[in-house]
């Protein structure tokens, strides 16, 4: 398991998933909200890094969990 996984687990307290990964894509994807309500990826991607941002996460950790986030939303738009 990646170092991000653990990260993104503790910034998520509360959730529960098996794959991070998955997790994160799904996440910028918007696929807990209703179709009719979700938000494009880009917009999902700025409120993650502020989220990211926003933590009392280290330095260090905010670049490594970030650059994962970035990614995530580049293999999303090579999909598309």
């Amino acid at each position: 398991m990646s170092e991000w996984h653990g990260l993104y687990a503790a910034l998520w307290k509360g959730r529960s998933f098996s794959n991070a990964e998955e997790a994160m894509e799904n996440e910028l994807l918007d696929k807990l909200n209703h179709p009719r309500l979700r938000k494009k990826a880009e917009t999902k991607f700025f409120e993650a890094v502020r989220r990211v941002n926003d933590s009392s996460f280290s330095d260090s950790e905010k670049i490594m969990l970030i650059a994962a986030y970035i990614a995530c939303f580049e293999q999303l738009k090579q999909k598309q």
